[in-house]
């Protein structure tokens, strides 16, 4: 058993640093950058040693900063998808292993399970037309304390979200095998 909590372990320690590594080069840029001919990755990242800056000969346009967020917010869903993954490769969840919400970490997994379902099974967008996703918006907003009003994407930042989700995550997958 110690091997495979090992290999859980290294499993999502690799993810998360591969994700951390491509993130610091998409960082979310604010609107009020337009213009600007140099923008720094996020505290978040110089903080792990990622101190990158960005050179814009033209400075970057409004269009240029929606894209870096787009594609910032593609690779925190993909992030999700990943840690599920990882956490049905090991049977900690899968359609026939239900979450045990007596453990720690159990909304954690649930949150990440129900994002991976929107992310991957659809266009990755919020609706709020769509039960589901309403249901998974207000779970965020009680467990993470996220601000779900007049919402248009999910919120899935780095340090607020994603790596609460993904500490939740080991802490439950850990007390999980431990049971087993």
């Amino acid at each position: 058993m110690g091997k495979e909590i090992n290999d859980l372990l290294e499993s999502c320690k690799t993810l998360w640093n591969d994700f951390n590594n491509c993130k610091a080069h998409f960082p979310y840029v604010p609107i009020d950058a337009k213009g600007a001919t140099a923008v720094r990755t996020a505290p978040f990242y110089i903080a792990q040693g990622f101190d990158i800056s960005f050179l814009f000969s033209e400075g970057i346009s409004e269009d240029g900063i929606k894209r870096i967020n787009q594609i910032g917010h593609w690779l925190n869903q993909n992030f999700i998808i990943r840690l599920c993954a990882v956490i049905e490769y090991f049977e900690i969840i899968s359609k026939s292993i239900k979450i045990d919400f007596n453990l720690d970490g159990a909304e954690h997994i649930n949150i990440v399970r129900r994002l991976r379902n929107c992310f991957a099974h659809s266009s990755g967008r919020y609706n709020p037309e769509d039960k589901i996703h309403r249901e998974t918006m207000e779970l965020m907003r009680d467990k993470l304390g996220v601000s779900i009003d007049a919402r248009t994407e999910w919120p899935i930042s780095i340090d607020k979200v994603l790596k609460p989700l993904y500490d939740g995550c080991i802490k439950y997958a850990l007390q999980k095998m431990e049971c087993v």
